[in-house]
């Protein structure tokens, strides 16, 4: 076959569009007959106001010759067609008009259902009669419709309603329905403002009559019912207590009693036309005259009537009076005084149970010997169904490649095949069929037809074929809407299949087909799967698809695959006709398997080729199995971490959509899902291995070898969900790893155990060191909130670094943790210390943080307080210390000096308190380290440098802050100002002593004076 085949649109856009219609009065005659194709068309019994279908099927040939044949007594035939909305009623009344024998002694009246006004039903009726009163009658009419507007019309409906309703008395009516009746009844309502407004809505009955009565019905317009529902009470009114008192308690009333609802329905459909009447100029019966004066002007010419109603339920408002008029019989007295009439009218079958006049009923049945026809005849299985089908669509596939101007052109009779002067005839037939006229049906086929047309049927009807719906829904979109797909290449692509989904009674395709395509064609897997289910009826073998079908759609062949399940078709198969239980190709014979994992493997199986909803049993079993396989795979070693318990594993990863999400599932809407680390996309593949998950959780047939080394693949693959889920739940990522240390670290500053000068080993080991025996001994320079905050933060420091550990460390099975992994842990603990400071902006602690943080954002402000007053602290030992000062020295010199005033009696220029602190302080004193003091001073005069880095600068001062030095610093600034007091207070006793006494001890302070003065005016000799 040529190439040019592929993609070849054998049709023009604009002319498919404008010839296939899917109202039946839209084409005009000659595409009507081209396209018309046989009708299925059954005779019901009336039994009440039901129908009773019998076998008894007949052709609209049939219809015709009945409806022409049948001799009435009463001269009067009323003939109804029954159906439910595009069924072809109406399409089988323009059928009967074209094809009715034109004669001088009948007179055709056509009601279009598109021309509702009343206006055009009241000239239609009269057209071709000449009487005053009638000329009256069309003129007022006439006036009717051109000085009134439809919102207009509404109001004075609702006021003519309100007073039809309000003379209605209580004998009238029957048990609750009597406090619905007169003026305090129903008609409250109506007559209050508030209520009116509501009920004048657009989308309300009212104003839609209004509007149909006053114009025809446009194009695209949807049809409603032709009365009040109980959707057009006012139940639910806005801001209901703007209304009156009365009308609310009536319409509490009605809220909370459905027999009054009903019965209010009732009434105000019985005074509708009533209503109507008053209001359009056709009250007193006008139009019952007119059309009897219509009869007798017929019957004078010895004619009879035909009266052909496309709709009878849209001839709105006067329905009533033209029913009488048509049924009152011919002769009157053995005169024939009004003229025969014949009247074939469709009508849907709930308006013909539930608003039809029990006198039309009774007439009807008279007349017609008790039965109707009835257009809903669902198709079954049969060929024969798929045959009318195809003679159907074939004829409009036909008219839109000849287009609707050759066919006016040409005329009923001489409807020309296109497919004859078509080059790819042959192979185009061959590969997707034609009618048995010759048509082809390119680009559909027998199967794809029959699929589409079960796809867009009513769910409860799925047999069911409603020409109006096939041509709207399926002829039309493809030929219009897809063809720039099909010459593009990517037809059928997923708008096709969103467009027509699978139905229960029509097969999917084999779930091992569908892997298979999925596998080996990786471009158009999916096109090519919804050419298999639609146009090869969804064969077992993925090669048994006619290879013009894939050529037209620019599909190569799938390469050859010997596999044993792809042997069991030989040839297209027939449409199927129910669903066909799916399970997996492997598994054991059906009897070795119970009811109840059947019904599960069925369950998924139509989860993927029906796109059903995988309910929540099957879909909880398979997130478990799931969930279970990948924690028993993990061995904690990727990265070292203690084995946690079952119990955390399952609250870290629980088997819900939130870890395991299923396209397509149960509870696939709930938050978090969309985050969920595990996700299985609705493809055959996946349904295939939950269905053998299934069967292995179960120990039941004999599930897929391949399946169960994907799910250990799959398990091993998916160990960092398990990890990422687990440090999620456990608040230990690396993130809040890193948050740790920091937390751990700046506790181990406050305690003066770690600073950011020290090495990567130190700072390690004071993260991971549980603090029991931390105790400051500087405890004296600390302020009360950082001593609080250093004693909260060890009451919980153990809970912080037991996390660290377990989380950084390797344990044997749920044992402690022996070893500390580094090479995971210095990159955090990197990470860690690139910050000094708690700054959390807003982020939500771990559980195991929160409490040994608890003030950590005061931290800055405690650097900054402490470097102040270290400083100043500094300042106050080096004025009586100056650099350079030897400490020990100084601590000799007031010892002598001691001794020296016990002598002379100069101690009691000492309190006896800075006596004994004086005792205390010189011994210990005496062996520190008074480098603390040069030590502090460096520590300050880096964090001041400005040569360093601000960084670098800040790193230094808590450094400097943190730094743990002891009591010593306390102990000297405390003897120095001790000594520095006593000595001025000494040297001014002696001073002011007399005699010889008083002179040789001031002589001797004066001494040790001087020797205190050498002391601190020394320079250069460093502290030793």
């Amino acid at each position: 076959m040529a190439d040019v085949f592929r993609g070849y649109l054998c049709w023009d856009l604009e002319k498919a569009a404008t010839t296939i219609n899917t109202e039946a009065v839209s084409p005009s005659a000659a595409v009507f007959l081209a396209t018309h194709a046989p009708l299925r068309i059954r005779r019901s019994h009336i039994q009440g106001r039901d129908l009773v279908s019998t076998d008894t099927m007949v052709n609209e040939h049939e219809v015709l010759r009945d409806f022409l044949e049948r001799r009435p007594d009463t001269g009067t035939l009323l003939m109804p067609i029954i159906g439910d909305s595009g069924s072809g009623k109406s399409h089988l009344v323009r059928w009967v008009k074209e094809r009715f024998p034109r004669s001088d002694r009948h007179h055709v009246i056509y009601l279009e259902k598109a021309k509702t006004s009343l206006k055009a039903v009241i000239e239609t009726l009269l057209e071709g009669v000449n009487d005053k009163n009638l000329d009256r009658l069309r003129e007022d009419i006439r006036s009717f419709s051109t000085r009134m507007d439809a919102e207009a019309l509404a109001r004075r409906l609702v006021n003519s309603l309100n007073e039809a309703l309000a003379a209605t008395k209580p004998a009238e009516l029957s048990g609750a329905a009597r406090a619905l009746a007169g003026p305090g009844g129903l008609a409250i309502l109506l007559q209050d403002p508030h209520i009116q407004e509501h009920m004048l809505q657009q989308d309300k009955f009212i104003p839609q009559f209004a509007e149909r009565l006053l114009h025809d019905r446009r194009e695209g317009v949807q049809e409603r019912p032709p009365a009040f529902t109980v959707d057009d009470l006012p139940l639910n009114v806005n801001d209901v207590g703007q209304a009156a008192q009365v009308s609310q308690k009536l319409l509490k009333l009605l809220l909370s009693r459905s027999e009054l609802r009903t019965a209010a329905v009732d009434l105000l459909n019985k005074h509708w036309e009533a209503a109507v009447k008053s209001v359009s100029s056709l009250s007193s019966g006008r139009l019952h005259e007119a059309m009897l004066q219509v009869r007798q002007a017929y019957a004078r010419q010895g004619k009879e009537i035909v009266l052909l109603i496309e709709d009878f339920a849209l001839i709105q408002g006067v329905q009533r009076d033209l029913l009488d008029a048509i049924t009152e019989a011919a002769n009157r007295y053995g005169n024939a005084q009004y003229a025969p009439i014949r009247t074939l009218m469709a009508v849907t079958k709930g308006y013909f149970r539930e608003f039809l006049p029990e006198t039309a009923i009774s007439r009807i049945s008279a007349a017609t010997m008790g039965y109707v026809y009835d257009l809903d005849v669902p198709f079954n299985e049969t060929d024969t169904g798929t045959e009318v089908i195809a003679s159907f669509v074939g004829r409009y596939l036909n008219a839109a490649r000849v287009g609707r101007t050759e066919l006016e052109r040409r005329g009923p009779d001489d409807v020309p095949n296109a497919c004859e002067e078509c080059p790819f005839q042959e192979p185009c037939h061959e590969g997707f069929g034609a009618t048995a006229e010759g048509y082809g049906l390119y680009p559909f086929n027998r199967s794809a037809l029959v699929r589409t047309v079960h796809s867009v049927a009513p769910k409860e009807e799925p047999w069911a074929f409603v020409p109006r719906t096939v041509l709207g829904s399926v002829i039309r979109p493809v030929l219009v809407e897809h063809a720039d797909a099909l010459a593009k290449g990517a037809f059928p692509d997923n708008r096709f299949r969103d467009r027509f989904p699978l139905t229960d009674i029509d097969s999917p395709l084999p779930e091992n087909v569908g892997e298979f395509v999925a596998a080996v064609d990786e471009l158009d897997g999916e096109r090519r799967k919804n050419v298999l289910e639609m146009w090869a009826d969804a064969p077992h073998n993925p090669h048994h698809v006619p290879p013009t079908v894939l050529e037209a759609f620019g599909l190569p062949p799938l390469p050859q695959r010997d596999d044993r399940s792809f042997t069991e078709t030989a040839s297209l198969p027939k449409p199927r006709n129910t669903a066909v239980e799916s399970a997996p190709k492997s598994t054991a014979p059906e009897t070795d398997i119970p009811a109840s994992i059947r019904r599960k493997l069925q369950t998924i199986s139509d989860w993927n080729s029906r796109k059903k909803l995988l309910p929540q049993e099957e879909a909880r079993e398979i997130r478990t199995i799931i969930v279970d396989t990948i924690r028993r795979r993990y061995l904690w070693l990727s990265p070292p971490l203690r084995e946690q318990s079952t119990d955390v594993i399952r609250r870290a990863l629980p088997p819900k959509s939130t870890s395991v999400s299923i396209e397509g599932a149960n509870a696939e809407n709930l938050p978090g899902v969309e985050n969920a680390p595990v996700r299985f996309r609705r493809t055959a593949a996946n349904s295939l291995f939950f269905q053998n998950l299934i069967l292995a959780n179960n120990n039941v047939g004999r599930p897929r070898s391949e399946d169960m080394r994907r799910l250990a693949s799959f398990a091993e693959e998916k160990t960092d969900v398990l990890m990422t889920a687990i440090q999620r739940h456990l608040g230990t990522s690396d993130d809040d790893l890193v948050l740790g240390l920091r937390a751990s670290l700046l506790g181990a500053a406050l305690a003066g155990q770690a600073t950011p000068d020290m090495t990567e080993p130190e700072l390690l080991s004071a993260a991971f060191d549980y603090g029991q025996d931390w105790e400051r001994g500087d405890t004296a320079i600390r302020s009360a909130g950082w001593t609080r905050t250093l004693g909260r933060h060890l009451e919980h420091r153990k809970l912080l670094v037991d996390t660290l550990r377990s989380s950084l460390g390797v344990a044997q099975g749920t044992g402690s943790v022996r070893m500390i992994d580094a090479a995971r842990a210095l990159p955090l603990l990197r990470r860690a210390t690139e910050k000094w400071e708690w700054e959390l902006e807003g982020r939500r602690l771990p559980e195991w943080m929160s409490k040994a943080v608890g003030n950590f954002s005061s931290w800055n402000q405690w650097m900054e307080e402490h470097a102040e007053l270290l400083r100043g602290r500094l300042q106050e030992i080096r004025r009586r210390l100056p650099r350079g000062v030897n400490g020990r020295e100084t601590v000799k010199a007031v010892e002598t000096a001691l001794n020296e005033a016990r002598k002379v009696g100069l101690l009691s220029a000492l309190s006896p308190g800075d006596l004994a602190r004086l005792q205390e302080l010189l011994p210990r004193l005496a062996k520190a380290n008074w480098q603390v003091v040069s030590h502090l001073e460096t520590d300050l005069e880096r964090a001041a440098n400005e040569k360093h880095s601000p960084n670098q600068r800040r790193l230094s001062l808590i450094s400097a802050v943190t730094r743990d030095r002891g009591s010593v610093l306390t102990d000297i600034q405390e003897f120095l100002t001790i000594s520095d007091r006593w000595l001025d207070s000494a040297l001014v006793q002696a001073t002011n002593r007399s005699g010889s006494l008083g002179d040789a001890a001031a002589r001797e302070l004066q001494e040790v004076m001087a020797e205190w003065a050498s002391l601190i005016s020394q320079e250069g000799e460093q502290d030793r």
